[in-house]
């Protein structure tokens, strides 16, 4: 009996979030991020493990029609976790060690940016099929960026997991990775700026626009800000309407950053970061979302970055000596940048070492760089699966590296954004 491609769809939906559920489980029994398992759950399920077992099948329970519903989905998923980013994202976390957060901030971004546009331009010269032809620039843009990215939320969810916020070392953690993901977030809107206009100086209208959107929106919700407060006040939850206006304002503002040129995810972190800053109203809007974006919608949109992903595509010396670079760079250009400013500005060694970790994991934002080069067109297949690899090894080197230094586990975290 043949199936509709509905049926067909709302069974890969079961078969990705089952696996997904699973594995993240087994992640966090093993010391690791949930995004970690999610990850490798999204890969197993595509052409490297599924597709090489049981091509028929896999062939058949990700159609093309099925993609397409299960895209839809995961593009859903990935906005309205944009939301929470923005909305998680305190400026109170940048009342601790600001200069030396700056510091570290900085270089930590700068230096792997810079070696992330060498390597790519090296690849130029030695594997110049990585890069498309007519989009190598942006290509080495997008490479740059997706080194110099920190997971903001991967590294609070460590940092809660190990009994750190607060402290010293968790203070300027968080602190600079807060700054990193302004600069992150910012620095991949200017490269798909640029990547869709062509030229930098195509990319300034796009920018111009953007920066004006974010002022008006932050003007034109005061009012809606202000009403969430005074419920919150009176303890009262935002009624049902009020519920409708901030989450498809979400939608809406993702819509807006579309039209303007720069990316849907954008418009749903700037609408999160205009939420009012309140962490116990955050986290009852958090909890509304949580559930269904993090257990249901995001698995499908790595279970999509999964059926991009082709380990088998590295099949030869010179594409996984390109892998090895990537990995090398990545993680030199992150860790040196982060631990030489801490040391210079007087942090202990032990500290320096444990901040330059933290601020190596990627996790699910490395996933949002790569998939957002790879939809438009600048990085090949080839380098799609590298950077997918690269962030699942810093994402799962972390945690080893820093019970090492006397940072290991010691609560069970509270529920948080992966």
């Amino acid at each position: 009996m043949e199936l509709s491609p509905l049926v067909t769809a709302l069974l890969a939906v079961a078969v990705v979030i089952t696996v997904a559920q699973l594995l993240g489980q087994l992640a966090d029994r093993l010391g690791q991020p949930r995004v970690l398992g999610d990850i490798v759950g999204g890969i197993l399920l595509g052409p490297s493990l599924l597709g090489a077992l049981q091509p028929q099948f896999s062939a058949w329970l990700f159609s093309p029609a099925v993609r397409t519903q299960l895209n839809l989905l995961g593009q859903l998923g990935l906005v309205l976790f944009m939301f929470l980013v923005g909305l998680e994202l305190n400026p109170r976390l940048l009342q601790g060690r600001i200069p030396l957060a700056s510091r570290v901030t900085a270089v930590g971004v700068l230096l792997p940016l810079l070696l992330g546009l060498a390597l790519a331009y090296g690849f130029e010269g030695w594997q110049p099929d990585l890069l498309p032809g007519d989009h190598s620039v942006a290509g080495a843009l997008f490479m740059g960026t997706a080194m110099a990215i920190t997971a903001f939320p991967v590294l609070a969810r460590i940092l809660a997991e190990r009994n750190l916020m607060g402290q010293p070392l968790g203070t300027l953690a968080i602190t600079a990775a807060a700054l990193d993901d302004v600069v992150g977030w910012s620095l991949l809107a200017a490269v798909v700026a640029f990547s869709r206009s062509g030229s930098a100086l195509g990319a300034v209208p796009t920018l111009i626009g953007t920066a004006l959107y974010a002022t008006v929106l932050l003007l034109a919700t005061a009012p809606l800000r202000r009403q969430m407060e005074r419920r919150h006040r009176r303890g009262e939850a935002p009624g049902e309407l009020l519920q409708t206006v901030v989450f498809s304002g979400a939608l809406l503002s993702g819509v807006a950053t579309e039209l303007i040129g720069v990316h849907v995810i954008f418009g749903a972190f700037l609408w999160g970061l205009a939420m009012p800053r309140n962490e116990a109203l955050h986290r009852w809007l958090a909890l509304r979302l949580e559930t269904v974006v993090l257990r249901l919608l995001l698995p499908l949109f790595f279970a999509m970055s999964g059926l991009n992903t082709r380990i088998g595509s590295l099949y030869t010396p010179q594409l996984l000596l390109a892998a090895l670079l990537v990995l090398v760079v990545a993680v030199s250009g992150k860790f040196l940048g982060t631990w030489v400013v801490a040391r210079a500005s007087g942090v202990p060694p032990r500290e320096a070492q444990a901040l330059g970790w933290l601020m190596n994991t990627r996790g699910l934002t490395e996933l949002v760089v790569l998939n957002v080069g790879f939809s438009l067109g600048v990085i090949t297949p080839e380098l799609f699966t590298m950077g997918v690899m690269m962030a699942l090894i810093t994402t799962a080197m972390a945690g080893p590296l820093l019970a090492r230094l006397g940072y290991g586990r010691v609560t069970t975290a509270p529920p948080a954004l992966l």
